[in-house]
């Protein structure tokens, strides 16, 4: 397969226009909401873990734990502010008119048809277990119980959530806010057998889920080389090896995708050594260093309610087979064809959907799927 322009290529890294100018989604609006009732998602702390790993009691799990050496009483501890948190949640919301039930992970899709607003109380982990749930506009609200083991960096106002966070809420004195999701489909192709059949005359079948931060798509092992064939754009497709590839929205850009493309001082200073020796008149001192820093790696996240998301190739191999293509950009699809010995899509760091030889994953992103939250 012919590989892509350069001008093609040029064109993907080029940062797109800013939501105000593609989209007509209102974001960061205030607005006074009417809830009826809402979820709380509870965050699973080690204690309750442990419970549902073994099926003991209070009592027994405790001794247990101790036979373990582990400090049992600091797992309580956590465990009574998890539910202090929880029931304080629960107060507010009664006083506030809004009937209430408190559910685990497993129980959230079962109770989710059934109201109008969907609270995590827990960290970031809690956070987008909640949005995995949630496929439509209902409302996900973060509120961050666990301010010493999570940064709630979805959760409204942090590490530090208003007293008065419920109040704030339903008299429409937050600001609502569209983060944008990535919607993955992953399906089998008719030239290989896949695990997506039950038999050899199955039907092919589809796999569909919304991501919140990020899609990585490579090998299960991280020291294998990933092989496949990607499109961008709708553009011809081409064959691409690399050490797998990172998809991610704006709301997902300050995290793994910022760690993966973010330069440090060594590298700012080796740039600045080279334009030196072509004859550039730039000073190396550590103001100049840590400025060139700044510059480069605050242009790197994006705005959560973006229209597009970006993509990053991690460790590409170029050579006579496979032509040099764009390594990081923006886009609005991709599509890839698996060449993966045992190749996985791994979805914000937790759901994991299989992509064997042969399948075929697009990655898209629409307005349509984004998600309904809140900020201070």
């Amino acid at each position: 397969m012919a590989a892509l322009a350069i001008s093609q290529c040029v064109s993907h890294v080029a940062r797109p226009a800013s939501p105000t100018t593609m989209t007509t989604k209102p974001s960061g609006s205030r607005q006074e909401q009417f809830f009826r009732s809402a979820l709380i998602l509870r965050k699973s702390t080690r204690w309750q873990w442990e419970k549902d790993q073994t099926g003991l009691n209070d009592v027994e799990l405790k001794k247990y734990l101790q036979s373990k050496g582990v400090n049992v009483q600091e797992l309580l501890e956590n465990e009574k502010k998890q539910v202090n948190a929880v029931q304080e949640i629960v107060n507010e919301l009664t006083k506030a008119g809004i009937s209430t039930r408190v559910v685990t992970r497993d129980q959230l899709q079962q109770y989710l048809p059934e109201t109008d607003l969907v609270i995590s109380a827990g960290g970031d982990g809690t956070f987008l277990t909640a949005a995995s749930a949630v496929n439509d506009q209902t409302p996900v609200v973060g509120i961050n119980t666990d301010p010493i083991g999570s940064e709630g960096h979805l959760c409204v106002g942090g590490k530090n959530p208003p007293r008065n966070l419920i109040e704030l809420l339903v008299s429409g004195k937050l600001k609502w806010v569209q983060r944008s999701r990535i919607r993955v489909t992953v399906k089998e192709s008719s030239k290989y057998s896949s695990i997506f059949s039950l038999t050899k005359r199955a039907k092919k079948t589809a796999i569909t889920n919304l991501a919140l931060n990020e899609v990585f798509i490579g090998e299960d092992e991280a020291a294998k080389v990933s092989t496949y064939n990607i499109s961008i754009d709708d553009s011809s497709m081409v064959k691409q090896k690399s050490s797998g590839m990172i998809v991610t929205t704006g709301t997902g850009s300050t995290s793994w995708y910022l760690s993966m493309n973010a330069i440090d001082e060594n590298a700012a200073t080796s740039v600045i050594e080279a334009l030196q020796s072509l004859g550039f008149n730039v000073p190396v001192n550590r103001n100049i260093v840590s400025k060139v820093v700044s510059t480069v790696n605050d242009k790197i996240p994006f705005e959560p309610d973006h229209p597009s998301f970006a993509f990053s190739i991690r460790e590409p191999i170029f050579n006579g087979t496979y032509k040099r293509t764009a390594t990081r950009g923006f886009a609005r699809k991709i599509k890839l064809e698996s060449r993966c010995t045992n190749g996985y899509l791994v979805l914000d760091g937790a759901t994991k959907i299989p992509f064997p030889r042969g399948a075929v994953a697009t990655i898209e992103i629409s307005g349509n799927h984004a998600l309904k939250t809140v900020i201070v």
